[in-house]
Order: structure tokens, then sequence, then C-alpha cells
């Protein structure tokens, strides 16, 4: 039986990690003006001002909004890592204060505390001027190996990963899980692939070879790949540690979508690969819930508190549409 019995708090623990941090800020995808390694506890979590950030234009993006922002912004954790450092911990309520406290000298617009799960590190925190829900991740529980996995889908989902899978594999699909060094090689490969998926979902390129390239350097991180003659058909970087799979950046190429199914043939030989590790968790990422739905994933919100630090009245009610219409995008209400 596949359920999420818990908050899956597990699968954020590798964003709670130095490396993974200074991995991201060495990468160079979002624009950063100043940061800080702050704690919470033993928990490293990295403030950042960021001038410019893709992801959160993607999110203006789903939203249909123009750009909320007129200045720079601390994030207390890169809205890029699926879940914050601070969930991993009971009361974040004076990591945040001191946050605010930085983020004002540094004469930023707002505090965004990105991509806090429903839980003690959420409830502990002061009122924040606005609460944004930015997305959803999800995640499955490996409870009982593949067949576990299998027999707990709907039956026509169950015959469809099935079929697709078998499509790829007589068409010449081949399986690879490469490390840091085996990854090297075909990377640029794959960061072409992740921007023809930005392009096809209209956002910005997500990712920048530069920014995968130093996320390799991580501990547990590797590339998984549905590949045809030696070259990547659909890709997904990956992170696995303390017993979850996270994964994390997807690219795929859209001309064989529907003639060699990579992308189903990638997702069923990870989870198969995974289970068979001892994998306790699964955890998907985020966009496309419906289809991660469809194979057995369960959505987990992931929240922003905004706190606001500049006179802008108007950035208030420009985050309560974005928050309402992101929502919407989602087929999340409330």
């Amino acid at each position: 039986m596949t359920t999420l019995a818990d908050p899956g708090t597990d699968c954020g623990r590798i964003f709670a990690t130095g490396r993974w941090q200074d991995a991201w800020l060495a990468g160079g995808m979002e624009a950063t003006a100043a940061h800080v390694r702050l704690r919470a506890g033993d928990v490293p979590v990295t403030l950042q001002l960021v001038t410019d950030s893709p992801l959160w234009r993607g999110y203006e993006g789903d939203a249909e909004l123009p750009p909320v922002w007129e200045g720079p912004v601390a994030y207390l954790s890169t809205v890029y890592a699926v879940a914050n450092p601070l969930n991993q911990v009971p009361d974040a309520s004076g990591t945040v204060a001191r946050a605010l406290e930085i983020a004002g000298e540094w004469d930023a617009k707002a505090l965004v505390v990105t991509n806090l799960e429903p839980g003690p590190a959420l409830e502990s925190l002061p009122r924040p001027d606005a609460l944004v829900r930015l997305d959803a991740t999800c995640r499955l529980r490996l409870a009982d190996g593949m067949d576990g996995y299998l027999d707990g889908l709907a039956t026509s989902h169950r015959g469809r990963l099935r079929r697709y899978h078998r499509r790829g594999a007589q068409a010449g699909l081949t399986y690879h899980d490469r490390d840091r060094t085996e990854a090297g090689h075909v990377l640029p490969a794959f960061a072409r692939l992740t921007r023809q998926s930005a392009e096809r979902h209209g956002t910005p390129p997500l990712y920048s070879e530069a920014a995968l390239r130093a996320l390799l350097e991580v501990p547990g991180t590797r590339l998984l790949s549905a590949d045809l003659d030696g070259r990547p058909a659909a890709g997904l970087l990956s992170f696995e540690w303390d017993g979850c799979l996270v994964l994390w950046a997807a690219g795929i190429d859209y001309a064989l979508l529907k003639t060699h199914f990579p992308y189903y043939f990638l997702i069923y030989e990870a989870i198969a690969a995974a289970a068979e590790r001892g994998c306790r968790w699964v955890d998907f990422g985020r966009g496309n819930l419906e289809f991660k739905q469809r194979l057995g994933f369960h959505p987990v919100d992931l929240w922003s508190p905004v706190y606001l630090l500049a006179r802008r009245p108007a950035y208030a009610g420009r985050l309560a549409e974005m928050h309402r219409r992101i929502s919407d995008f989602l087929g999340r209400p409330g």
C-alpha cells in the first residue's frame, strides 16, 4: 500500500544541508546581491538578497501577472529548494526574526520564507502580510516495493504505465543512473532538454548548465535518464538522501514523447530502482499535479509567508491575487 502517512519531511533534508545550499549559490542561477547563512538550531538556512529569480518569474507567469516586486527581495531559502530547511525544526520564529533584521539592513522590499509545508515551523511564525501557496510537491511512500506501488494504482493508470514502459523498451530506450563523473558527459544534452520543457510551458529557462553542474558536486546527486542511441530522451536530476529520492529537474525530448514514451519509461525505471535500493519516499517535485496524482503521488502544499518591508500597499494586493490565481492554476482552492 502506498500512502502518505506523514508530511514527508525526510524528503526535504537534502535542502537543509550546507553542501546543497553552497552548490546552489555557486551555480549562479539566481541573481544574488548578498547572502548570509543563518541557523535554526542545528539546521543551516541561507538568506539571499535576490534581484532576479527565473523560477519566481515562472510563478508570476503561471498567475498571468506582471512582476510583483519593484526591487530586490530577501528569500529565506531559495524558491528552487522544494522544501525549506525550516521544515526540519519545530519553531522557526527566531530565525525569521533575525532574517527580517538583515533584510531590513539590505533595504529589501520584502522577506519571503519559501516553501514551508503545513506543520510546526509554519505555525510558529508571526502573522505575515501575505501567505502565498506557490506550488505543491508530490510524494509517494514506498512501503511495499515496486509490486506494492503498482498494486496501489488505479487499474487504468497501472495499465498505461506498464504499456508505455514496455513500448519505450521496445523502441530502444535504455535506463541510466549516472553519478557526477558519468553525468558530466551528457549534461549539455540534458540541459538542452530542460530548456525545451521551459519553452513548452511558456516559462523562462529555469536551469543553466552551470547550475546543474554545480549541483552534481552534492553527495547523493544523480542524473537519471532514458537514453536513445546514447543520448537522453528524458532525464531527471535527482537527489537521494536519508531514504528519499527527490526528482528535481526534468527535461524531455518532446519530439519523442508520443512515439517512444520516454517520460513514462523513465519514471517506471526510477521508481523500480528506488524500491530495489530500499528508499522509503519518492518526491516527484512540483508542477503537473494531475499527472503525478494519476501515478500515485500525493500533493503537499508549499506555503510562502511574506513580510513586507517597503511601504507599498500595492504589494499585499498583488500577492493576494498571485495566490488566488496560482490556486486556480493548480486546481487546489483555498
